[in-house]
């Protein structure tokens, strides 16, 4: 049985008040299982009454305004999921603290709810879930205001903007929803999520609060030349220090209006926060991925209405879902704009994805890597697609899928859809993304580039303040936000912010108290797989039934439907394929709700072009392939140790480094230096690879075999198949890759040095390797067996558009061209034999051929790749 009983208790200002606590609990506790009321007529009686109170319980303060500037303190003992330690309003909003009462929350499943704070000074740490050590969670302030607090004159310091947090987080499983915040004029985050906390405990646990359906009205701008102004943006979830903590937060259903703080709207400094279904009007900024990797912004309205400063998402570290978010009317074009543009990419160059178990975390800008950008609607907005080098040039990576940019004719917003902070921007630092199936209209690409199509064809109707589209080139592009349409400011007060408010923080009395939390479905992001057949888990966020398929054969999933939060194994099959594709999968909520759909896409690497052939030198002990000789090497026992055996030891940070002296009067590249490998055996080479130092000149190289000796006179060079030098890739350690149609039992690498980028003039006498690697058959046929292979020529190869096949002596009568199917793709026949042809293969799809060439007398098959159009 279950004792409930209502005492009121009266303030005094002697000891009989204390005493006549006491003795009122004593009287109206009677058993473990009691939920009793507290009546209470002043605030400060909170903070003796806390240790008292029992799962259940409820502590009411009477209606009236209070201009107590105290800290209060409510950390009750632990309430339950199903009984709650409620602190609360007589009536909501009834309560007015006009001083800057100042509330600590302590203890689990505890509520507060329904005051409204108007005027007074604010303060750091305003209201904080903790009471000392002791840290809450799973605890909620809802249906409450903020409004308007103050700096108090005492504390101004010249050039300094005074630090005020209204909300701190800590703990775990917190949520802050139906509240109004209203007319902050100082620095200091908003809400912040502090994870000192939790970092010192675990980083890899789950933190999981939630920020939602609450209204956030004119953050004033802070004078950024202000020491913390840069510390003022209306929600920060976590910081720099503790980037790698698993925050899991869910910002879902707000409403943010003129939240002007700094350019930085919302900043996101923590792992797997998901940020969905908010509304931002007359934002002067942008909502932030800072730090942390596996961010979700999904279903998002970011509605400039032509104010200047206004933009959409600003996009650092790695993993990150930015789909269905509709971006309309936003402009910066003066001091923030490589900051504030519809979807803003930064080249940062620290490490990304910090591990949650690490302690090494960085405060600069993060690479960009595999972050999906996709269904993405972008409406009369300045730079729809902007890339900043401003902190770093490494090129971010991931997908551009499916985003619709549009401008009406004649808008004065109108802008190229590509943009960047210098002229050479999207050169420098977007062509390492995929873009496919992007369409736009009303203005220009600005680059050149793949993966977009202007579409004339696109019809945009007015629906309300937002447009929806069809015509020709529209269909499954852009946004879909399912029943989720822009929050308004009539909405206030009805589900929106706290009930007892309106947008201008005037009373209402028919406000909705109702706490009720909107459908979710967010769909965490998957990192690009690798070719071989390969599994992968997303997570499933939600608050609603929903379905899940996959869209492509050659994805299976492990979960089809759902209720709630989920975790979804996608596997993919092999792919055989050069090239990369992309695949997708459907989530679907069930019928009956918001009919919200969400795409997740999946990216799956081609397989490598090495991948096609066998590698002869395969570093193990029985490895054939040996050093024979070699003209030089930076050795000097001390300081430097570039043998030319650090070629083939597997290891590409040991190289092989020589200098070539003084250029040879009257030729520009010199004699060279060279290395000869000695294969053990006679083989049919089909691809060599090496790897170079990542300089910004291309070294210049020439590879020659031979079949029977090492004298100079027994090697002919087979790279490069044109001119005089192979000319290698800048800036990277990856491997300069080269298809080869010879046999060899000795290969010579000779170095010339460095180059400029038409191979003319050497820069340095310098060359390097760091490994190079065979690949092929050992042949079973004599020279002489094979004598029309090595009199063919084919080049280039791999091939973009057009190749030449050169005979040197056999004279060719027919060509015929498969694919890996079998199906014969090219049939040509000569009258007259040929020594060299030219071949079209721009109507060709990107893969792998087979080439059979046709002389009088004999014939050769050889491989052949077309890399993309």
């Amino acid at each position: 049985m279950r004792h409930q009983t209502t005492r009121k208790i009266m303030s005094f200002q002697n000891v009989y008040a204390q005493l006549y606590i006491v003795i009122l609990i004593l009287l109206t506790t009677y058993n473990g299982f009691s939920q009793t009321t507290y009546n209470i007529t002043n605030p400060e009686d909170l903070t003796s009454l806390s240790a008292t109170l029992a799962a259940g319980d409820t502590v009411i303060l009477a209606n009236g305004t209070y201009t107590s500037n105290a800290r209060i303190k409510f950390s009750p003992n632990t309430g339950t999921a199903s009984m709650p330690i409620t602190f609360k309003a007589e009536t909501p909003g009834g309560v007015k603290f006009t001083g800057g009462l100042r509330m600590s929350i302590g203890g689990d499943y505890v509520i507060v709810d329904g005051f409204h704070w108007q005027g007074g000074y604010g303060a750091s740490n305003f209201i904080e879930f903790r009471e000392g050590s002791d840290y809450a969670n799973y605890s909620t302030i809802q249906n409450c205001a903020i409004d308007g607090l103050g700096v108090d004159p005492a504390d101004v310091v010249v050039g300094t903007s005074e630090k005020h947090r209204w909300i701190v987080l800590y703990g775990t499983y917190n949520t802050v929803i139906n509240c109004s915040f209203m007319n902050k004029p100082s620095a200091g985050a908003l809400i912040l999520v502090e994870l000192a906390y939790n970092a010192a405990a675990d980083r890899c646990a789950v933190v999981g609060h939630t920020i939602s359906n609450n209204y956030f009205y004119k953050y004033a701008k802070i004078d950024p030349s202000l020491t913390n102004a840069g510390d003022s943006e209306t929600i920060r979830v976590g910081s720099s220090d503790y980037q790698n903590v698993n925050s899991s937060v869910t910002v879902s259903n707000n409403y943010f209006v003129e939240a002007d703080g700094e350019n930085e709207i919302i900043t996101n400094k923590s792992k797997n926060n998901i940020y969905t279904n908010n509304t931002f009007r007359r934002c002067r900024g942008s909502l932030v991925l800072r730090h942390g990797s596996n961010a979700t912004v999904d279903g998002n309205y970011f509605l400039g209405e032509n104010v200047e400063g206004t933009g959409g998402i600003r996009i650092t570290d790695s993993n990150h879902t930015i789909t269905n978010n509709y971006i309309q009317d936003c402009i910066t074009q003066f001091d923030q704009a490589k900051w504030n543009n519809g979807i803003t990419f930064i080249g940062g160059g620290d490490n990304a994805n910090v591990i949650c178990t690490s302690t090494n975390t960085s405060n600069g800008y993060q690479k960009s890597e595999n972050i999906n950008v996709s269904n993405n609607t972008i409406i009369n907005t300045y730079a729809p697609l902007f890339y900043n080098e401003d902190k770093g040039s490494t090129d971010p990576t991931g997908s551009v899928s499916n985003n619709l940019i549009y401008f009406a004719s004649g808008n004065s917003n109108v802008s190229d859809v590509i943009l960047g902070d210098s002229a050479n921007a999207f050169t420098n630092l977007g062509t390492a993304l995929t873009y496919s199936g992007n369409v736009f209209n009303g203005t220009n690409l600005g680059a050149t580039t793949t993966g977009f199509s202007e579409e004339t064809g696109i019809t945009a109707t007015a629906d309300g303040e937002i447009f929806t589209f069809s015509g020709t080139g529209s269909a499954i592009k852009g946004a879909n936000l399912g029943s989720y349409t822009p929050t308004t400011d009539n909405m206030v007060g009805y589900g929106i912010g706290a009930c007892f408010l309106n947008n201008l923080g005037t009373t209402i009395t028919n406000g909705d108290c109702a706490i009720v939390q909107e459908d979710y479905l967010t769909v965490s992001s998957l990192s690009t797989l690798p070719a071989a057949t390969s599994s992968n888990n997303v997570s499933v966020n939600a608050n609603i039934s929903w379905t899940a398929v996959s869209n492509d054969s050659w994805i299976t999933i492990d979960t089809n439907s759902g209720t709630g939060n989920a975790t979804v194994s996608v596997t993919v099959s092999e792919n055989t394929d050069i090239n990369s594709r992309t695949g997708s999968v459907t989530f679907t909520q069930d019928p009956g709700g918001d009919d919200m759909v969400r795409i997740l896409t999946v990216t799956q690497e081609g397989a490598n072009i090495t991948s096609l052939y066998t590698l002869i030198n395969t570093g193990t002990a029985s490895d054939p392939v040996t050093i024979d000789s070699f003209s030089k090497e930076e050795v000097n026992g001390t300081t430097k140790f570039n043998y030319a055996a650090n070629t083939l030891d597997k290891d590409n940070s040991t190289v092989w480094a020589a200098d070539d002296e003084a250029v040879i009067v009257g030729d520009y590249k010199g004699d060279g230096e060279y290395i000869i490998y000695n294969l053990g055996n006679l083989y049919n080479l089909d691809f060599i690879q090496f790897t170079t130092t990542n300089k910004s000149d291309p070294f210049g190289y020439q590879i020659w075999v031979s079949t029977s000796g090492t004298d100079p006179a027994d090697f002919t060079m087979v790279l490069p198949e044109t001119g005089d030098l192979l000319l290698t890739a800048t800036g990277t350690t990856d491997f300069n890759q080269y298809a080869v149609n010879a046999q060899a039992r000795y290969i010579k690498l000779i170095g010339f040095g460095r180059f400029n980028s038409t191979g003319d003039t050497r820069k340095s006498q310098w060359s390097a390797i760091g490994e190079i690697e065979f690949f092929g058959e050992l042949t079973s046929l004599s020279i002489q067996d094979n004598a029309f292979q090595h009199q063919v020529k084919i080049y280039p190869n791999p091939v973009l558009d057009i190749f030449a096949i050169k005979s040197e002596e056999a004279l060719i009568k027919a060509i015929k061209i498969y694919n890996l199917d079998g199906r014969l793709v090219l049939n040509q026949s000569y009258t007259s034999s040929r020594s060299e042809i030219n071949i079209d293969a721009s109507s060709f799809s990107n893969g792998l051929y087979l080439v059979n060439l046709s002389s009088d007398s004999d014939s050769q098959h050889t491989k052949l790749i077309i890399v993309s159009h």
